[in-house]
C-alpha cells in the first residue's frame, strides 16, 4: 500500500436537512483504480473524498441518517455497519482510514452483502425508513457477472433504492443503468477528478429519497419534498475537470483530509461474501 500524507484538504459544506434514511455506500477498490496513480490519489483523494461528501450533506445520528460501509473488488467486505457510529466527524474519519485492497470487480457480491448484511435490522438497519445504496465503480463486473443482475433485483425487491456512479469509459453504463433503481439513479464521471461534477446532483436525488423529519415528533414520514437540503462550496482554485451534467443542476467538489498513516478502519476482518439467500 502507497501511504498518501501530503494531502491537506478541507470539506466545507454547511448544516444539512433534517432527514432520516439508512445510507450504505459500496465503493469499488479493484486494481484499475490505481493504474497510472501512483501516489493512489484516486482511491485516498478522490474516492474517499467523494464518500466523505456524501456523509457531511446528511445530519448523522440514531435517530436521523445512519451510514455504513463496504469496499468491493473480488470479494464484498463490510467496512462498518449502520449502527456504529452516532456522528458525522467519526464517520467520515473511519472513511479516510480506509486502504485499498486490489482485486477484480464484484458487483453481484456488493450487492448481496449489502443486502443481506448491511440493511439487516440484526446490525442495525431500522425497518420503516428508506435503505438507500450508492455504488461506486471504475469499471464492469468480472467476478460472478452472471449474478449481477440477479442481486440487483433481489436488493430492490427488498425496498433497497440503487444509485450507481460510473467512472471513467470502462464502465458498461448499460449494467450500471440496469442496476439502478431507474436509469436516472445512474451518474457518470469521466475520471476521478471528475465526481465531483454529479456530487451534487447525487445527493439532491439520494437527499429526497429519505425520509423527512417532522419537527414536533421524532417518527420520520416519506413525504417527498422539493428542498435542496444543501450547498456545497470549496475555493475556485483547486477544482477539478467537469463532466456534462443534466440542465439544471449545479457542479461542486470535495475534499479529503487523509494523512492516510495505513490504518484500515474495517470493523469486520471477514470477507461478507458467500450470504446466498
Amino acid at each position: 500500500m502507497v501511504e498518501n500524507s501530503n494531502v491537506e484538504r478541507v470539506i466545507e459544506i454547511p448544516p444539512s436537512c433534517p432527514r432520516a434514511a439508512d445510507v450504505v455506500l459500496a465503493l469499488d477498490q479493484s486494481t484499475s483504480i490505481i493504474v497510472n496513480d501512483e501516489s493512489h490519489n484516486n482511491w485516498y483523494v478522490n474516492m474517499l473524498g467523494f464518500a466523505s461528501s456524501i456523509v457531511r450533506a446528511f445530519p448523522i445520528s440514531p435517530n436521523l441518517t445512519q451510514i455504513g460501509v463496504l469496499k468491493f473488488s473480488d470479494y464484498a467486505h463490510v467496512s462498518f455497519l449502520l449502527d456504529r457510529y452516532s456522528n458525522r466527524n467519526d464517520v467520515v474519519a473511519a472513511i479516510n482510514a480506509l486502504r485499498i485492497e486490489f482485486g477484480n470487480t464484484n458487483i453481484a457480491a456488493a450487492l448481496r452483502t449489502a443486502r443481506t448484511t448491511l440493511f439487516s435490522p440484526r446490525n442495525g438497519a431500522r425497518p420503516g425508513l428508506p435503505k438507500i445504496l450508492i455504488l461506486v465503480t471504475d469499471g464492469t463486473a468480472t467476478v460472478d457477472a452472471d449474478l449481477t443482475m440477479l442481486e440487483a433485483d433481489r436488493a430492490k425487491a427488498d425496498g433497497i433504492e440503487i444509485f450507481t456512479v460510473g467512472i471513467t469509459s470502462y464502465i458498461d453504463e448499460r449494467q450500471l443503468r440496469r442496476i439502478a433503481t431507474s436509469p436516472s439513479h445512474f451518474y457518470y464521471a469521466s475520471n476521478f477528478g471528475a465526481l465531483s461534477s454529479v456530487l451534487q446532483t447525487l445527493l439532491d436525488h439520494s437527499c429526497r429519497a429519505a425520509a423527512t423529519v417532522a419537527t414536533d415528533t421524532a417518527r420520520p414520514s416519506t413525504t417527498p419534498v422539493s428542498l435542496i437540503c444543501y450547498n456545497v462550496t470549496f475555493p475556485s482554485s483547486t477544482t477539478p475537470a467537469m463532466t456534462t451534467m443534466p440542465s439544471g443542476s449545479r457542479s461542486t467538489s470535495f475534499y479529503n483530509t487523509n494523512n492516510n498513516n495505513g490504518v484500515d478502519n474495517d470493523d469486520n476482518n471477514n470477507n461478507n461474501n458467500n450470504n446466498n439467500s
